[in-house]
């Protein structure tokens, strides 16, 4: 069996990654098959504060790297790197001095374009398996849609448009993880649609503020990203991280119909929804429920593929092209470090109203 080690129990180790492990070990330890050894190994330097423990027996949780590497073996470790982007490549090659090669990393992959190149080297001279977190590609949603896109049934695939809509003033106003709003929902549905449609060129991209009382977190309020594939299909992801409702959905624009695609909206509901339609859709046309516990999926996907030393085989290609357009967004949107949140009244009259 394979043990996780969990760097970084913020929101997305400790709520995401430990929380679906823990599902993980249970589900597999219940059959023939147990992947996962509990408990996980995590470490924070907020290690003590509530929320990151764990129940008995699902994480050892400790302050420093040095700490959670003395308690595991690196022939049977997986590293769950859940850091802010800025601070991964230095996490990683630490990982790899000490011998772990098994990572599954959060998105994006780098937080520019020199340490994802400095990462690509590391893993190609250090031999590392890398998996990059990206549930909605591995979901059945996603899978029912490129069914859809290969086989025509609707026509050739048109146009791709994204919507990722969330209000995100808590996390924006008090962690400092994520500079801009590029680095947050896009890159699940940027790796989507390069997934769908194939290789792109960056077409346009813009951020703006986010605006809560009397603050202004530059660069934090949303995302447009335009994208024009190879293949002819245009794309437009949009994302609102001060919308006042949840939203994630996709629409997919065949010649002879639509696909509207509805991901579950968190943690409470692992159930998925496609509308069909088209003149020509058969037995895919109408409304389609079903459940789609997509990151679960994906972790044991990532986990099996560690045991037969195949995981990153087709998820790193399209993570490194998914970080390579992040990267070309972020230089062309002239992104630079966020800055602290400063009063709206000092913000530039030209940029107060910007949207």
């Amino acid at each position: 069996m394979l043990q996780p080690l969990v760097v970084g129990l913020g929101r997305s180790g400790s709520g995401l990654h430990l929380r679906t492990l823990v599902r993980l070990a249970r589900r597999t330890g219940a059959t023939d098959d147990p992947l996962i050894a509990l408990p996980a190994v995590g470490c924070d330097p907020r290690a003590g504060a509530p929320g990151s423990a764990g129940a008995p027996g699902e994480l050892t949780a400790v302050s420093t790297l040095d700490q959670a590497l003395a308690r595991v073996d690196p022939a049977t470790a997986v590293a769950h790197v859940c850091t802010p982007p800025r601070l991964r490549y230095e996490v990683i090659a630490r990982l790899a001095a000490h011998g772990v090669r098994r990572l599954v990393v959060e998105k994006p992959l780098a937080a520019s374009a020199a340490e994802l190149d400095a990462l690509v080297r590391l893993r190609e001279q250090a031999g590392l398996d890398v998996v990059v977190v990206s549930h909605w590609t591995s979901s059945r949603l996603a899978g029912r849609l490129r069914r859809l896109v290969r086989e025509e049934v609707l026509g050739p695939l048109r146009r791709i448009t994204v919507d990722q809509h969330k209000p995100r003033f808590v996390r924006s106003l008090t962690t400092d993880g994520h500079p801009t709003a590029l680095d947050v929902e896009i890159p699940h549905s940027l790796a989507l649609a390069l997934d769908l449609a194939g290789p792109a060129e960056l077409g346009a991209a813009r951020c703006w503020d986010l605006r809560c009382e009397d603050r202004a977190l530059p660069r934090l309020g949303g995302a447009h990203v335009e994208l024009e594939h190879r293949s002819g299909v245009t794309t437009l992801l949009r994302s609102d991280l001060g919308a006042p409702v949840r939203q994630r959905s996709v629409v997919c624009e065949f010649e002879g119909g639509t696909a509207t695609a509805h991901f579950p909206l968190s943690e409470d509901d692992d159930h998925a929804q496609l509308l069909v339609h088209g003149p020509d859709a058969g037995p895919e046309a109408g409304h389609h429920v079903f459940r789609d516990d997509a990151l679960t999926d994906f972790l044991e996907g990532a986990y099996r593929g560690f045991a037969s030393g195949t995981a990153d085989a087709a998820n790193f290609p399209l993570a490194h092209a998914t970080a390579r357009l992040l990267c070309e967004a972020r230089e062309h949107c002239a992104v630079v470090p966020r800055p602290a949140a400063v009063p709206v009244a000092t913000v530039p009259r030209a940029r107060a109203g910007s949207r």
